[in-house]
């Protein structure tokens, strides 16, 4: 047999453990240029079965059992402190300086979760030089294997019975919600806050159930539940601290008082571009127009608000008591009030969007006809063109139109920049609701009291240290070939890895500006914000 190197994972469990068999596994393999076989063994328990053991404890001198047709036999003592005696491959004594003893805590394995995500297991690798994720898989595997069939606890069963009540009596407003939801999209290129917030707490009391069916207790488990229960219980608070200095009429009736006075504040301003805005000479004629047309959508978004009364009364009821499912939820209805509020102002950046895009098209397009280019859609490039006529007479009326558009193009470029920044304005408003929703949705409460507790559950990080302690002096003394003792030892992951680590699809993507997009949009006015 050629030289070897093995790597002995213990459990410190196994301290002043009794005469017993060891549990575990092993994996070698060969490297044919420095002529050397690498093993490594993980001792997983002990108990008094000799089935598939991989070694013994044997506390009284001369008193070992026979390794029998084991391929690996590991003799330790475990009285005081846990030492190597001897160790076995193949039926040739290993030299014990050719061992590398690790201690491991059990209890850390075993119960973190993040471990096992950080150091994965794959099958084909080899395992006996990639000692960490198998071992994490081997110590996982017979954990599970050993886990006893819990009952489930009375608490976890009125869990269950309320989860499933709430999805019984959701699933119709569920089926309708989407089918609303994808008809906004869709037809109308709207995507409700409201909506998309209720059908994702739906979708996270789904996995609740399915964790707490199977009996797990895992962090998403316990972020889930963490999260809604907070996310209730502020939405309650508010609601009950509202109802204190208001009622639902009268909470609506300052919606609508506000969006009169919004509309009035448009109006108001209208009237200032339709003169002279900040001693801008503008095109009179273009600048009454477009102030008239826009406030003809003014009155008329005001008329429909006072028609819509009593049907958007009703609709505010319902919303109010549907905000009792959370805070997230009301912040995600107040998002939608807003853009109800503002319908008229996302037209007005429409129109003034799609005109300044065709005065710039246009003034484009004659530039180019002027010096005898024009842009060809198919390749996507400009090319020069030749007709028929008069050069002169081609090249009058190109100017003709360019100098309209040129003396046409501030009045219109004025409005679209008043219009755009309030668009803005509302994206800035509405992109901080967005973020309060997130922040609600994502809150890690759950993980950063785990985090603070160190409990093992969090722990991610592993690092060898080499054992300072009297075990390594009086292991020498009884072996002067003593292996190497070494510390194997877990630390909390840092909370931004946690957060990573536990983040599936049941919770939103944080909200991100795209700036080229909203950069492009603001020059060319080609795309909508």
């Amino acid at each position: 047999m050629d030289s070897s190197c093995v790597s002995l994972l213990v459990p410190r469990q196994l301290l002043d453990h009794p005469d017993a068999f060891l549990q575990g596994t092993f994996a070698s393999s060969s490297s044919a240029e420095d002529n050397r076989t690498a093993y490594v063994i993980v001792v997983t328990r002990a108990d008094s079965s000799h089935k598939a053991s991989v070694g013994c404890i044997c506390n009284e001198a001369n008193k070992s059992p026979s390794p029998g047709s084991s391929t690996v036999w590991v003799t330790l003592r475990t009285h005081s402190h846990i030492s190597l005696i001897s160790l076995m491959i193949l039926g040739r004594q290993v030299p014990l300086n050719e061992v590398n003893l690790v201690f491991f805590d059990l209890n850390e394995i075993c119960q973190s979760e993040l471990i096992s995500k950080k150091f994965p297991y794959v099958k084909e690798n080899d395992h006996a030089n990639d000692v960490v994720p198998y071992f994490i898989h081997c110590v996982q595997r017979d954990a599970r294997n050993r886990q006893p069939q819990r009952r489930k606890e009375p608490l976890m069963l009125l869990l269950l019975l309320v989860l499933r009540l709430f999805l019984a009596l959701s699933w119709m407003p569920k089926v309708i919600l989407e089918a609303l939801n994808s008809c906004l999209i869709t037809r109308l290129d709207y995507s409700s806050s409201f909506l998309q917030q209720f059908l994702l707490r739906i979708t996270q009391i789904k996995k609740i159930q399915e964790e707490a069916r199977s009996g797990k207790r895992s962090l998403l488990f316990g972020r889930l539940l963490t999260m809604i229960a907070v996310d209730v219980l502020v939405g309650v608070g508010v609601a009950c601290i509202i109802s204190c200095y208001a009622s639902v009429g009268d909470i609506y009736s300052s919606f609508c008082s506000w969006t009169k006075v919004l509309a009035a504040t448009v109006l108001r301003l209208l009237d200032w571009l339709s003169g002279a805005p900040a001693g801008l000479k503008l095109n009179q004629p273009l600048t009454r127009a477009l102030s008239a047309f826009f406030s003809y959508h003014v009155h008329l978004w005001i008329l429909y608000l006072d028609l819509a009364d009593p049907m958007l009364r009703g609709v505010a009821w319902v919303l109010v008591w549907v905000g009792m499912c959370g805070a997230s939820i009301q912040v995600a209805i107040l998002s939608d009030l807003l853009d109800l509020a503002t319908l008229h102002l996302h037209c007005f950046y429409i129109y003034g969007a799609r005109l300044y895009n065709l005065q710039t098209s246009l003034l484009g397009s004659q530039w180019r006809a002027f010096r005898g280019h024009k842009w060809n859609p198919l390749k996507q490039r400009v090319d020069t063109y030749d007709v028929g006529g008069p050069v002169s007479l081609r090249r009058v009326l190109t100017a003709v139109v360019f100098t309209l558009v040129v003396f046409l193009l501030p009045t219109t470029t004025i409005y679209y920049l008043v219009f755009i920044l309030l668009r803005i304005g509302l994206k800035l408003v509405r992109g901080l609701l967005s973020l309060i929703v997130w922040v609600l949705n994502i809150n890690p409460l759950y993980l950063i009291l785990l985090n603070f507790a160190a409990s093992n559950r969090v722990k991610g990080d592993i690092y060898f240290s080499t054992v300072v302690d009297g075990q390594e002096e009086e292991t020498a003394k009884g072996a002067p070939d003593s292996p190497l003792l070494l510390s194997l030892n877990t630390w909390p992951s840092s909370l931004s890895s946690i957060l990573m680590d536990s983040t599936p699809d049941t919770f939103p993507p944080r909200p991100a500006p795209n700036w080229s997009f909203i950069m492009s949009s603001i020059m060319f006015g080609e795309q909508l914000l």
